[in-house]
C-alpha cells in the first residue's frame, strides 16, 4: 500500500448521562438518578482518591486551545458521526474502545477503568457494567467492522460473568473484555473460580485487557497524586503475573492476554526478573506444574497496547517482539496522538522499517482483534498517512 493502515489499540467512548438512563434496568432507574446528581459527591470521591486533579490547570490549557477541540471535537467522545470524521482526519480507519470519553461522559455507577474504586453493592457495579455494554454495542454497530468495542465485567458472579462475555460475542462486541484491577474482595485472578473466564474467552477469540486506571484509594493527602501515577502501571501489570504463575497461560495457550495504556519498555526488565526467579535451582519446584518460563508465556499469550509509543519504544521493539506491539491513539484523551497522530509518528517511528511499522500501526490488532484488513485497506488509501510520511 502506498498509505499506512492505522488502527488505533487504545481509545476512548463514553454515553451522555440522559443516552446511559435509556440502558439502564428499571429497577435501578431511581438510583440512576441519584447518582448522576450528586455532582458533589462524584468530585469528592475523586477528590479522596488522588487528592488532586490528574491533570493540572496548564497542561489542560494548552490542550484546549488546539483547534480541534475549540471546533468541537471532544463530542467524539459520544458523537459517533463526528468520531468518525475526527479518527479519519487523523489517518485511523479502526480502533478498540475502552470507557471514559470525556469528562461530560459517563461511566455508569462508575464502572469502568475505576470499577471497584470506591463502596457500593455488587449489583450497582453489575448494573453498571451491564449498561454500558448495551450501550457499547449500539455505538459499535453505528460503524460496523471499524469498532472493537471492549466490554465491562465485574467478578463476584462468574457464571453471570461468562453469561455477559458470551453476550458481547454474540452482539459482536468483538474487542474482549477488560478486568477489574481490583477484586472487591473477591480472591485474586491466580483462583481456579476464574478459569471459566478464561475457558470462554480463549473459546470465543475474547481479548482479556488490563488497562491502567485503578490504584488503593490512598485520601485526600500531600503527594497522592503522584503516588497515583507512580503505581497506576503496577496494578494494571499485576494479573499477568497472576495469570503466568497460576499456570492459566499454560492451560489456555490461545488466550489473548493485553496490557493496554501502561507503558512498554517495563516488560523487558520484568520479564528478565520473572524469568530468573523461574530459573533459580532453589524454586525448580514449581517447573513441575509450570513447565515453560514466563517470556515464553508472553510470547504465546501476551501483547501490549496503546503504548503511547515513542523512540524509546520502538527503539525496544525486538526485545520485546514487534508482534507484540499495537500502537494507540488514545482519542480523545490529551495525552495521546489526536489530533496530530502523523507528526507525532514521524517523530516515533522515523528509524524504523516500514513493514516493522506497519505491524504495530496496524497489522498486529487487526490479527488480535479480527479486523478485514482487505476492508480497512480500501479505506486506508483514501486517508492513512503517506508511506513516506514518517521518513523510512
Amino acid at each position: 500500500m502506498d498509505r499506512y493502515l492505522l488502527i488505533s489499540a487504545d481509545c476512548h467512548a463514553g454515553p451522555l448521562p440522559d443516552t446511559l438512563r435509556g440502558y439502564v434496568s428499571s429497577a435501578y432507574l431511581e438510583r440512576y438518578d441519584a447518582w448522576v446528581g450528586d455532582v458533589d459527591g462524584l468530585m469528592a470521591r475523586r477528590a479522596d482518591h488522588t487528592g488532586a486533579a490528574i491533570y493540572g490547570d496548564e497542561a489542560v490549557g494548552d490542550f484546549e486551545t488546539q483547534a480541534a477541540i475549540q471546533q468541537g471535537g471532544m463530542d467524539g467522545a459520544w458523537d459517533s458521526k463526528r468520531r468518525l470524521e475526527e479518527l479519519e482526519q487523523d489517518g485511523i480507519v479502526a480502533e478498540v474502545i475502552f470507557p471514559g470519553g470525556s469528562m461530560q461522559t459517563i461511566s455508569p455507577f462508575g464502572a469502568g477503568l475505576m470499577t471497584y474504586q470506591y463502596e457500593q453493592p455488587a449489583d450497582v457495579w453489575w448494573e453498571g457494567c451491564r449498561s454500558y455494554n448495551r450501550w457499547l454495542a449500539d455505538f459499535c454497530a453505528e460503524t460496523p467492522g471499524r469498532r472493537a468495542g471492549v466490554g465491562l465485567i465485574t467478578v463476584e458472579d462468574i457464571d453471570q460473568t461468562v453469561a455477559e462475555v458470551r453476550w458481547l460475542r454474540e452482539h459482536d462486541v468483538h474487542g474482549g473484555i477488560v478486568l477489574p484491577v481490583d477484586t472487591n474482595g473477591q480472591p485474586y485472578y491466580n483462583h481456579p473460580r476464574y478459569e471459566p473466564l478464561w475457558a470462554v474467552c480463549e473459546d470465543l477469540r475474547m481479548p482479556v485487557h488490563t488497562h491502567s486506571g485503578w490504584t488503593p484509594n490512598y485520601g485526600n493527602l500531600p503527594g497522592s497524586l503522584g503516588i497515583f501515577l507512580y503505581e497506576i502501571g503496577w496494578y494494571a501489570h499485576r494479573p499477568f503475573h497472576h495469570l503466568i504463575w497460576s499456570g492459566a497461560f499454560e492451560r489456555h495457550p490461545e488466550l489473548s492476554f493485553v496490557m493496554t495504556e501502561q507503558g512498554a519498555g517495563w516488560i523487558v526488565p520484568a520479564l528478565k526478573e520473572l524469568d530468573g526467579q523461574y530459573e533459580l535451582p532453589m524454586f525448580r519446584h514449581m517447573r513441575r506444574e509450570l513447565p515453560r518460563k514466563p517470556s515464553e508465556y508472553f510470547a504465546q499469550n501476551g501483547y501490549i497496547g496503546g503504548a503511547f509509543m515513542d523512540a524509546k519504544v520502538t527503539a525496544l521493539r525486538h526485545q520485546i517482539g514487534v508482534e507484540k506491539l499495537m500502537w494507540g491513539s488514545d482519542y480523545p484523551h490529551m495525552e495521546g496522538t489526536w489530533p496530530h497522530t502523523t507528526r507525532k509518528l514521524a517523530e516515533c517511528f522515523a528509524d524504523v522499517p516500514k513493514q516493522e511499522a506497519w505491524e504495530m500501526l496496524g497489522g498486529v490488532a487487526a490479527r488480535v482483534y479480527g479486523f478485514d484488513l482487505k476492508r480497512l485497506g480500501e479505506i486506508a488509501s483514501e486517508v492513512g498517512p503517506t508511506a513516506d510520511a514518517f521518513g523510512v
